[in-house]
């Protein structure tokens, strides 16, 4: 028989519905935004046998009374971490859907102690569309599909929470990263999603089972966000044979979402190169108003890194304008070395030049993150060689369509400048053998680069796709500030606390 009590820290108060029976697991359901334990009822039936069920009803959803303001997931985490201590929920396995998924990633990342394994069903926000609209649009092409006893339980819930609460707590959401949180889980973890989930893609669901030290993936077929409704009893077992220890779904390395060029007519290449080029040509008559770098680029917020930007070949520092205004504006100072002139002499020498200018000035507080585009990635890469970085505050290098392994389509060119990036140029050859560096980079890349065909995935570093082709173009996208801002918080985060 279910019972029902309160935990209370402070104002926060969270409902907790017991089932099950004493003996076995105990798992703990932590639902999504807008949603409360009665969502997980069908999954529940298929592990209510099997151990004790604590589902939760977070504060300000479901029965649960509305705190003052809206959590923030770290917050959230840390909450369900004191109700496990307080209540005696001896090494649980927490199960998050959702948004649920990231106040469980929260819990388990900074309180390994006091968790067994994880599940994460539908784990929220993928950080390629991390905006509200890209969200929207994402929930409403999944709720085509959703069955209507999904529906009727949603819209109850979401009338209890009332719509001002649901929209106060979308903001923790977005800005939440689950991505940087992920790593530091030491627990088994089980990420589920359904094959039609619009809001979670196979490759975001992948990449979050790989980041996820002793991660595995599983999809259930035929059903999208709402997968653990429709198909409680699929989910459940998955989940049962999880908290057995049994190997569920597979171990994943590295997403394997498939390049959009692998589809791509001629044509339609045709008519990305003709995109691309006019982005870039756009970009060049920038440089006509472009004598210095914006005054608001020299400042930002003291507690984050500095960006250094670094141009390709035939770039100026305008190029780079967009993405530059974008890191600004969410607090990063900016840099740009002046006299790189086009970016044609050797990578070598530029390195070097760039390690002068830097070495010049005072090394801020919280430190320096390269971004280069295309040449300028390889810039980076070369300045982490042989430990020059660390007396620079170098933390790390995120690059932008970078030809790690050269770019074969340079033999198309006569200039040298270019020809230096084929495959077997000397300097080429030596960054491809620095693999130890590889860790300290974020390689970012679109789904087909017109420049760099083979692609610029690099074995050993953290490698993000974004939904945009273009060499040039993808500079301009806001998907690719976001994976930039992302990457630069992936290589200065601490990580979470144990």
């Amino acid at each position: 028989m279910a019972m029902t009590r309160e935990f209370r820290s402070g104002e926060r108060v969270v409902l907790i519905r017991e089932s099950g029976i004493p003996d076995g697991p105990a798992y703990v359901l932590v639902h999504g935004l807008g949603m409360a334990h009665e969502y997980w009822d069908a999954m529940a039936e298929v592990i209510e046998p099997t151990g004790t069920v604590y589902a939760l009803d977070l504060p300000g959803f479901g029965g649960a009374p509305e705190p003052s303001r809206p959590l923030s997931m770290a917050e959230s985490g840390e909450l369900l971490a004191e109700l496990l201590a307080a209540e005696g929920i001896r090494r649980p396995v927490l199960v998050g859907h959702s948004t649920g998924a990231q106040v469980v990633a929260e819990a388990a990342a900074r309180h390994p102690e006091l968790v067994g394994r994880v599940v994460l069903i539908g784990a929220t926000v993928n950080p390629r569309e991390r905006t509200l609209a890209k969200q929207v649009l994402r929930f409403l092409q999944d709720i085509a599909i959703v069955n209507p006893k999904v529906l009727a339980t949603g819209f109850a819930a979401y009338l209890d929470a009332g719509p001002r609460w649901f929209i106060a707590n979308l903001r923790p959401m977005l800005d939440h990263r689950i991505e940087l949180v992920l790593p530091s889980i030491e627990a088994e973890t089980l990420v589920i999603r359904g094959e039609h989930d619009h809001l979670v893609p196979r490759y975001w669901a992948e990449e979050m089972a790989a980041l996820a030290p002793r991660g595995r993936f599983a999809e259930v077929p035929g059903r999208g966000h709402d997968t653990m409704v429709v198909t409680g009893h699929r989910v459940g077992e998955l989940v049962a044979r999880h908290a057995r220890g049994d190997p569920v779904g597979r171990a994943v390395t590295q997403p394997d979402e498939p390049l959009e060029i692998a589809r791509m007519t001629p044509l339609s290449a045709l008519g990305w190169w003709a995109l691309d080029y006019a982005y870039a040509a756009a970009r060049q008559l920038a440089l006509l108003g472009a004598r210095r770098e914006p005054a608001h680029w020299r400042t930002g917020e003291a507690g984050k890194p500095e960006v250094v930007l670094l141009p390709g070949v035939y770039e100026h520092w305008s190029f780079l304008r967009p993405l530059g205004d974008a890191l600004n504006a969410a607090g990063h100072r900016v840099v740009i070395v002046h006299g790189l002139g086009a970016n044609r002499r050797p990578i070598v020498d530029t390195s070097a030049r760039l390690e002068r200018a830097l070495g010049r000035v005072r090394v801020p507080e919280a430190g320096r993150v390269i971004v280069g585009h295309s040449k300028g990635g390889l810039i980076g890469k070369h300045l982490l060689l042989d430990g020059r970085a660390e007396a620079l505050g170098i933390r790390g290098l995120v690059a932008v369509c970078t030809p790690f392994a050269g770019a074969r389509r340079a033999r198309l060119f006569r200039d040298p400048s270019i020809r230096a990036l084929l495959p077997g140029d000397e300097t080429i050859v030596l960054l491809g053998s620095a693999a130890s560096m590889n860790s300290r980079v974020v390689s970012v890349f679109g789904t087909y680069d017109p420049h760099v065909p083979d692609g610029s995935v690099l074995d050993g570093a953290t490698n993000v796709r974004v939904p945009v082709a273009g060499h040039f173009r993808i500079l301009g996208a806001h998907e690719t500030a976001l994976a930039v801002l992302d990457g630069i918080a992936m290589l200065t985060s601490p990580p979470a606390a144990g």
